[in-house]
């Protein structure tokens, strides 16, 4: 072996197919590397660029393979890559390593994953909303008033001509939404709702679903005013914003994807998400506007959605009813209500 090598680095090998360690050093000349056991023996050798060596994970064993099959084993990191002329290994070791200034980086993960969730989850919402195909849209509806008459429903008791009355109105309303009427599924369902009370409520894609107590409490231009703002709901996508939004990020991206999951077959298959969802103040307010706008030009009044509020008060107060419980007190609503009834 040439007198000019470089320092060998200490470690343990395994010649081919074999268990047997024997104690050994890694030496490498300008066009050999040699392995030598405890004796001075060579125990292989092979050109430079015939030698294996695996990348460095933390600090367990560095693994060197030579072209016969012998395996070298060494601890010296920092002496097999100055024989190799190898930095890498030192530097992404140097990167793993704990730090303080990790604690910082930490902390910036966390508040870039708050305004991820803050402000990247609305423009996830609505590539959601908007890449959910139609047919999805239907079985979500489909799902969640199998699950109300399963659950909480009864048929309507309401005589053909009350729901004739509602009908009239509900077509009103329809027909001068025109070809946006077109967007959705639209149709209204009458039920017995025992423990709810008079309440009205939205589906994604267009079933609006309205209890006997609500039909038999308020007048026709009132009904047209909460019908309007059911159509709101739908007509804005609310319920769809509000599933995703409650899903989370993680599921977004699932559904994005492909990989629905457990999550949407439960919604699909039963509903149960989707009853215990409630619509924030933004998008009440906004069903508020789409429904007295609505309301006007169907030639209803525009003052019958506030007094559909205003029978809720003197009939129930402020928590008598099960209407607080899926829509936001009406105070500031009712104000903005008034806004809107000027201007018509």
């Amino acid at each position: 072996m040439p007198d000019n090598i470089s320092a060998p680095v200490e470690g343990r090998a395994y010649p081919p197919l074999s268990s047997r360690e024997i104690r050994a050093r890694l030496a490498v000349g300008s066009n050999t590397v040699w392995l030598i056991d405890g004796d001075g023996q060579i125990q292989t050798r092979c050109a430079p660029n015939e030698l294996d060596i695996e990348p460095r994970v933390g600090s367990t064993e560095r693994r060197v393979n030579f072209p016969d099959g012998t395996l070298f084993l060494t601890t010296r990191h920092a002496a097999l890559e100055h024989l190799i002329s190898d930095s890498s290994g030192s530097w992404l070791h140097h990167t793993e390593r704990f730090h303080p200034r990790l604690i910082l980086v930490s902390i910036a993960c966390l508040f870039a994953a708050w305004g991820i969730w803050k402000y990247g989850l609305t423009v996830l919402v609505a590539l959601a909303v908007w890449m959910t195909p139609p047919p999805l849209v239907s079985a979500i509806d489909a799902g969640t008033l199998q699950a109300i008459d399963k659950v909480l429903a009864k048929p309507s008791a309401l005589s053909p001509d009350q729901q004739e009355q509602v009908q009239n109105s509900f077509g009103r309303l329809l027909t001068n939404m025109g070809s946006e009427a077109q967007d959705f599924a639209y149709n209204l369902q009458f039920r017995r709702l025992p423990g709810i009370g008079p309440n009205a409520f939205a589906l994604p894609n267009g079933t609006i679903v309205v209890t006997d107590e609500l039909v038999k409490l308020i007048s026709v231009d009132a009904m047209a005013g909460v019908l309007g703002h059911e159509i709101g709901h739908v007509a804005e996508q609310h319920g769809l914003t509000q599933l995703y939004r409650s899903l989370g990020t993680f599921v977004l991206i699932g559904m994005m994807a492909g990989d629905t999951g457990p999550i949407l077959e439960e919604v699909l298959l039963e509903g149960n998400l989707i009853l215990s969802l409630s619509y924030s103040r933004q998008h009440e307010l906004s069903a508020d506007r789409y429904g007295v706008d609505l309301a006007v030009r169907s030639g209803f009044d525009p003052n019958g959605l506030s007094e559909f509020f205003d029978i809720l008060e003197t009939e129930f107060g402020d928590h008598g009813t099960d209407w607080f419980s899926t829509h936001p007190g009406f105070q500031e609503r009712q104000e903005n209500l008034r806004e809107l009834n000027h201007r018509h």
